[in-house]
């Protein structure tokens, strides 16, 4: 596929956002509020502090929870050139550990929340949101260099932008090297998703180390604000829409059920919402409806992976509102291109199943430092995603689960997402996932863990039937393992190796 290099450069949407109203809140956090003349004082002076400390290429390590002075961190560092590498602080201290053993960062960034999980980084470090009354301190750097001349590093397309590791659902995280094209190609994607305006405000719930950071450069771009939440509740978010000039936001389902359930808050509570956008995990027919009845038809859906970053596919909330295209992750997005691969590579016909492949300007480079595994991560120029689905007739993607989810039951091809759709269509169910476990006589048999509303009314033998009419008997779990929750890595996406090794304690 050919690539666009008459993108942007992330930094120009920086500088968009600078310009349009200097005047404009920027960004507002639980302690304070910012304007955009603010924001650009403190970003260029920090950014002034890393050219300091740092070299051209170095790594900069930023775990922090969501604030402004995080915000100010990751435009700082884009500002002087330097690679962006950022910890998740709820990753806890041994994965991050390993993080920064890999990444080797130059430099590293921690608030007080956080120092503990980077505990074992012995190199250079900087704090914010702390009390260190030094020259460790973002706040005094900030202030040693306001006001002075600063003109941001000049860089290209196709060069590093950050480092993000992989979340880790299925093995050792990889170093995902995202590029400035890769970059762009997201903001461009968002854009002509969501058509965000001046008037936006991005409430930022997910981690701005993960999914939260990509609504950064393209609110900046049109000079929108950022509606920080260290620790959201659906008071907090209800608030933010109401007080604060939220309008868009991005959450994982559970936090979506979380907000239409909760008694405390009402609909009424988000009438300035414009988009909400869930991901990271699928959400049942029976909540997509539960959503779109109390906050109107304004939910939509995203799918991509690190590899290639948040906007492979989209479905729009316009299209959200159909029931048959409410199992679906969308249309292929702007700079995006897929196509779905048999084992041997070849591409199949519309609505066969096989490996989703990804190409165009939003597919990674490669793997830090790991060019054997970057090889095994494509077919010629198409990323292999390690995600089976189809494509329907009107271009629609369909999610079948991890290629190396495929349960093969008795000798029969069973697709977990299949199941899951099933079971998340039963009411009472409120999250489910599929899973196999070995077996004497199918090979591998099919299991299921259910979350439902209320145990007390739970009805398994209806469930077992349901499923088993519709799907027949080899698809049918053999097995169903009622849970509270389901195990979740740091960015919210169900990890299948923890339901089992749960499952399997809680039956010796």
């Amino acid at each position: 596929m050919n690539i666009n290099n008459s993108l942007p450069m992330p930094v120009d949407y920086v500088y968009q956002g600078f310009n349009l109203n200097p005047k404009a809140i920027a960004a507002i956090d639980d302690q304070e509020s910012i304007l955009y003349e603010e924001l650009q004082a403190r970003c260029e002076a920090l950014a002034l502090a890393l050219i300091e400390k740092t070299e051209p290429g170095d790594r900069i390590a930023l775990c922090a929870e969501n604030h402004i002075d995080h915000l100010v961190c990751f435009i700082a560092i884009l500002l002087a050139g330097r690679i962006w590498v950022p910890i998740n602080p709820k990753n806890g201290a041994q994965l991050n550990q390993s993080l920064l053993k890999k990444s080797r960062p130059a430099l590293a960034l921690s608030d007080t929340y956080s120092e503990a999980t980077i505990a074992s980084y012995d190199g250079p470090r900087l704090y914010l949101r702390s009390e260190i009354d030094d020259a460790n301190n973002i706040r005094q750097l900030i202030e040693k260099n306001r006001g002075k001349a600063f003109t941001p590093t000049s860089q290209t397309l196709d060069d590093s932008f950050g480092i993000k590791f992989t979340g880790g659902t299925t093995g050792e995280p990889k170093g995902v090297v995202q590029s400035q094209r890769n970059v762009a190609a997201v903001v461009e994607n968002m854009q002509h998703l969501f058509e965000f305006k001046q008037t936006d405000g991005n409430l930022a719930v997910a981690p701005l180390t993960h999914g939260g950071s990509h609504y950064i450069l393209p609110l900046l771009a049109v000079g929108g604000r950022q509606v920080l939440l260290r620790s959201p509740s659906p008071d907090s978010i209800a608030d933010a829409f109401k007080n604060q000039g939220a309008t868009v936001s991005f959450m994982p389902p559970t936090l979506i059920y979380k907000l239409i359930d909760n008694k405390s808050t009402h609909a009424r509570d988000f009438d300035n919402l414009r988009h909400l956008t869930y991901s990271a995990a699928p959400m049942p027919q029976e909540r997509i409806a539960q959503t779109i009845e109390f906050f109107g038809p304004k939910l939509s859906t995203v799918y991509g992976q690190t590899e290639a970053p948040m906007t492979i596919t989209a479905m729009s909330a316009a299209d959200m509102t159909k029931p048959e295209l409410q199992s679906s992750v969308g249309k292929v997005c702007l700079y995006s291109h897929i196509s779905i691969l048999s084992e041997t590579g070849e591409p199949l016909l519309t609505g066969e199943t096989g490996e989703i492949a990804c190409a165009g300007d939003i597919v990674m480079p490669g793997y830090f430092e790991e060019e054997n595994k970057t090889k095994e991560a494509f077919y010629g120029q198409w990323l292999l995603s390690g995600d089976l689905g189809f494509i329907d007739k009107n271009g629609y993607l369909f999610l079948q689960g991890r290629s190396k989810e495929l349960i093969i039951s008795g000798g029969f091809n069973v697709f977990p997402a299949e199941v899951e759709n099933a079971l998340a269509a039963i009411e009472g169910i409120d999250e489910c996932a599929v899973f196999s476990m070995a077996d004497d006589y199918w090979g591998e048999r099919v299991e299921a863990a259910i979350v439902v509303h209320d145990e007390r009314t739970l009805d398994l033998p209806h469930i077992e039937a349901t499923i088993k009419a519709q799907l027949g008997s080899v698809k049918a779990p053999k097995k169903y393992h009622v849970l509270e929750a389901l195990p979740r890595n740091p960015v919210g996406k169900v990890v299948k190796r923890d339901i089992k090794a749960l499952v399997e304690n809680l039956d010796t």
